[in-house]
């Protein structure tokens, strides 16, 4: 889904810094490497297996993952559970230094030699199947200056 963008909080120390999840922004200061995303909605099926399908997002979407604890043994008194959550993805940003980064294609794979790959990734019927049904949402790149930052007068009191 789309979230927003989360609210920075700044510290004093250089890089310190820390997000507020519950402030957000319906626009940014981000603009969004040219291409197609995954289509807003379910997407369980492309996160099933370390493969090459992935969810494609960019900045201000967000990943929701539930499930149901129930089934796990009691903890003993006192005692506090963590959880640890596995993904196996890749990050691709539109740093200067970084190969295509204005673009969402190429899209990485497991098996490339390196990056930027002369080799093609996966094109069998299950990634076509993908591109047609999944990667269905289109940026264009944006224009100089039509981003702005605004918290509605509700975030800004903190609910």
């Amino acid at each position: 889904s789309f979230h927003g963008y989360p609210k920075m909080r700044e510290y004093q120390s250089p890089g310190e810094f820390e997000f507020i999840y519950d402030q957000v922004s319906r626009t940014g200061p981000f603009t969004r490497p040219i291409g197609a995303y995954t289509r807003l909605g379910d997407v369980h099926d492309l996160l099933l297996r370390s493969d090459d399908r992935f969810v494609v997002f960019g900045s201000g979407d967000e990943v929701q993952l539930e499930f149901d604890p129930a089934s796990l043994p009691a903890l003993p008194k006192g005692w506090k559970r963590d959880y640890f959550f596995f993904a196996d993805g890749y990050e691709k940003d539109m740093d200067f230094y970084a190969a295509e980064g204005g673009f969402v294609n190429p899209l990485p794979f497991h098996r490339m030699s390196g990056y930027p790959y002369a080799e093609t990734g996966p094109h069998d019927n299950v990634h076509i199947n993908d591109l047609l049904n999944y990667d269905t949402r289109f940026f264009s790149g944006a224009s100089s200056g039509s981003y702005r930052f605004r918290f509605s007068e509700r975030a800004k009191r903190g609910f």
